[in-house]
């Protein structure tokens, strides 16, 4: 069966609407799906708070505590949360800056997406406005949609998009952190790196995720050479 991962990011509890999304994803799509929630803004959730309001630096440590090593294939993000001061795309850029969720998909929903779409194009000049627009596709942020259609949509992208190639290799590196890449045909920046090293290089620069694809190829070329 096929396994994904998704990550809700809701100020509030989403414990009903991840098992209904669970038990879907397996009845309808044969899809082994592992939801998790985080429930920033929420006004009990005190690790990421101080004095009430959203800390940043709290959001990330926090994250990376309960969080660090998955990869998910999902990510959708409430735009509207408690704290007036922050938004979903705010958390974007925020994991963005600390090298967080850089290759999964985001989708942010809201109960009243005309408001928020209006929100976020208002007074821009065309200029900006591309830059909000290469921004969003920068940061992989796949579609803006109502929350009464989220879950929905949270299934149909697992269930018809293939996992990306930078995904699937982060995903294999995570699962063998401790062995080695070694090879005549690897590049020294990657020869003699553990699994692990090498996925928080990825993580850290993603421009090296490109060079890193031309090593596996120039690998299974070799390999396939010898066999043949």
């Amino acid at each position: 069966m096929i396994k994904r991962t998704c990550l809700i990011i809701d100020d509030n509890d989403q414990s009903e609407e991840i098992e209904s999304l669970q038990r879907r994803s397996k009845e309808i799509h044969g899809i082994e799906l592992i939801c998790h929630q985080f429930n920033i803004g929420n006004s009990s959730f005190t690790e990421v708070l101080t004095n009430g309001l959203i800390d940043q630096d709290k959001v990330v440590a926090e994250f990376k505590k309960r969080f660090g090593g998955i990869n998910f294939n999902i990510v959708a993000l409430d735009y509207d949360l408690e704290d007036t001061a922050i938004k979903g795309t705010d958390l974007i850029r925020i994991f963005n800056h600390y090298n967080l969720l850089k290759k999964s998909p985001k989708m942010i929903y809201s109960g009243i997406l005309d408001d928020v779409l209006k929100d976020i194009i208002r007074d821009l000049s065309l200029d900006k406005a591309v830059t909000k627009i290469k921004s969003m596709v920068r940061n992989k942020v796949i579609d803006y949609l109502d929350r009464n259609h989220r879950d929905s949509q949270i299934l149909k992208f697992l269930s018809e998009d293939p996992l990306s190639s930078e995904l699937l290799i982060s995903n294999i590196l995570n699962s063998h952190p401790d062995l080695v890449f070694e090879n005549n045909f690897v590049s020294d920046k990657f020869k003699g790196k553990t699994f692990a090293e090498i996925a928080e290089m990825l993580d850290e620069n993603i421009t090296l995720d490109n060079e890193f694809k031309k090593e596996i190829i120039e690998q299974v070329i070799s390999y396939l050479t010898e066999k043949i």
